[in-house]
């Protein structure tokens, strides 16, 4: 059975939006980072769900699938920004800060799932 998808997308969005309001003050390069991880998020959940139903490799494929898309995200959203020096940094931790928090909810998710959570 698939575990209810809303409360982990719920938790996923959260951390994302918290990642981008705690960003805007420290300018651009921080936003385009939060925003990257954001999309990123979006793909990499988005890839649990449509392929957990395949057992292990399902499972290898999502997150495959997730970590691919953060990192052409990281590369491109770092490039769009322009940071360089310090302001790369920032970009880096913007970035990462919320990546960290949504890969715990797609391992969450996927706990659910092996526990046999309901629809």
């Amino acid at each position: 059975m698939k575990p209810r998808i809303w409360p982990f997308a719920a938790a996923s969005s959260a951390a994302c939006a918290l990642g981008l309001g705690l960003s805007i003050p420290f300018g651009p390069p921080a936003v385009y980072g939060a925003v990257a991880a954001s999309l990123g998020a979006v793909c990499a959940l988005s890839a649990l769900v449509m392929s957990i139903d395949r057992g292990v490799n399902g499972v290898f494929l999502g997150f495959t699938i997730g970590f691919l898309c953060r990192a052409v995200l990281v590369g491109a959203g770092l490039m769009t920004s322009g940071a360089r020096g310090g302001l790369a940094v920032v970009y880096v931790i913007a970035f990462f800060a919320p990546y960290a928090v949504t890969q715990i909810v797609e391992v969450l998710f996927v706990r659910a799932h092996s526990q046999g959570a309901t629809t």
